[in-house]
């Protein structure tokens, strides 16, 4: 019986030796590695995932688990199995690591980029067709979705006889009244296309139809769309390319779309040509404002009225809000000033003084300009005489100066001392 107890504790302790000599030897993660994505990094589409895979080395170690982590959940996140989500355009970091506790990991950039189209449209189709010129070269005009789309297509047509198109997608008709398909591709995925039949005809432009009225554009670096004003006859050439120019681009520059943008405070013309061998032209008259963007700006006085009346009102819209000397308490001596502070030096040309429409109080004042705040320069007077309280506006028209600040110093009044400004506004030009 003693030598049974002995024999088995014999084989419990070679047990244990051999388990306790297994657990020494346990099989760690030395490496962790992402393998489907380069050092380089990778770039997702808004609208697509992608599935992650990484591996530890060696890949029969004891404890082999992978955490994935984005460095910006708003730019992506990544589930745990290593899915990645895109949530905004952008880049942030891919970062997996091993759970073993050795503090192993390898990352990766990764950059969220436009989305991929899904669904291509050809847009200006007259009764099944899209019209192209004979003789006449025109954009074919495309509709991505979703919106902001990554713009990479091909241009197919199937008769290079009938028209042929460019990788640009301008098309040139060749065969008057002749027909053929054309078909879009996505380059991401040709499975993703559109085919539309094209027919060829004279898209001779007989006249464009321009307002007759000035258009006006109001602020600075503001846009118009033209092309949209515009009647172009015979109507089957409505969709046809224009030619735009404009004889002022310090005022408004217009685009090969037809959008005119304000530069600086002026009138413009904008001359339309159609592409034919004989063109025809008609002009648009504008006057661009280019008022600027009082965003932000400050405004101080020499005197105001607490209660109503501080300096800061002449830079808001509105009858209510206004600037006004001191007058409760009694009224402080002209001469008064008020010193705008555009926060960053500005081009500018013109400055418009609203007074009041109540009232006459405002007389005469002068208007000056610094790039320091310190030494000014004078850009003009204003003076209303005894104008009648409807007659409210005066300007201080000068060449244009880059400046930061603006003061204005009333120096005569038609009621005393008193003196108050309903609006100021601030005109800009082309650096």
């Amino acid at each position: 019986m003693i030598h049974l107890i002995k024999k088995s504790l014999a084989i419990i302790m070679l047990l244990c030796s051999l388990w306790s000599c297994s657990k020494n030897e346990e099989i760690k993660v030395n490496d962790i590695l992402i393998q489907n994505i380069d050092k380089e990094g990778l770039s997702i589409p808004l609208n697509e995932t992608f599935l992650v895979e990484a591996s530890i080395a060696p890949d029969n170690a004891d404890r082999g688990g992978i955490t994935y982590k984005s460095s910006d959940e708003e730019i992506f996140t990544v589930s745990a199995k290593g899915l990645i989500t895109p949530k905004n355009m952008g880049a942030a970091e891919l970062i997996v690591k091993t759970q073993d506790g050795s503090r192993l990991s390898d990352q990766r950039t990764i950059t969220i980029e436009r989305p991929s189209i899904e669904t291509i449209e050809v847009e200006g189709m007259v009764d099944g067709y899209l019209i192209v010129g004979y003789n006449l070269e025109q954009k074919v005009m495309i509709n991505l979705l979703p919106e902001n789309s990554t713009p990479l297509v091909t241009f197919h047509t199937d008769d290079a006889s009938v028209f042929t198109i460019n990788e640009a997608g301008s098309a040139l008709g060749h065969r008057l009244n002749g027909e053929a398909n054309l078909t879009v591709r996505a380059v991401h995925n040709p499975e993703i296309h559109t085919t539309v039949k094209v027919k060829v005809l004279d898209l001779t432009v007989s006249e464009i139809v321009t307002p007759t009225n000035q258009l006006t554009i109001t602020p600075m670096g503001g846009t118009y769309q033209l092309r949209k004003e515009l009647t172009i006859l015979p109507a089957i050439a409505a969709g046809v390319e224009l030619r735009y120019e404009s004889n002022r681009p310090d005022i408004a520059t217009v685009d090969e779309a037809g959008v005119v943008t304000a530069k600086g405070r002026g009138e413009v013309e904008i001359t339309i040509s159609s592409k034919d061998a004989n063109p025809v032209q008609s002009t648009v008259s504008f006057f661009v404002e280019a008022e600027l963007s009082y965003t932000g700006w400050t405004a101080t006085a020499s005197s105001f009225n607490a209660s109503q009346g501080t300096p800061g009102a002449i830079l808001v819209d509105g009858a209510s809000p206004f600037w006004h000397s001191k007058w409760e308490g009694g009224s402080e001596k002209l001469p008064h000033w008020i010193l705008v502070d555009m926060k960053a030096e500005r081009m500018i040309t013109e400055i418009m003084i609203n007074r009041r429409s109540t009232n006459t109080d405002l007389r005469k004042a002068i208007i000056e300009v610094s790039q320091n705040g310190g030494t000014f320069t004078s850009v003009g007077e204003i003076n209303w005489g005894s104008a009648p309280a409807s007659d409210d506006k005066r300007f201080a028209s000068f060449a244009k100066q880059k400046v930061r600040y603006i003061r204005i110093t009333i120096t005569e009044s038609n009621r005393g001392d008193n003196a108050s400004i309903n609006r100021m506004r601030v005109y800009g030009a082309s650096e």
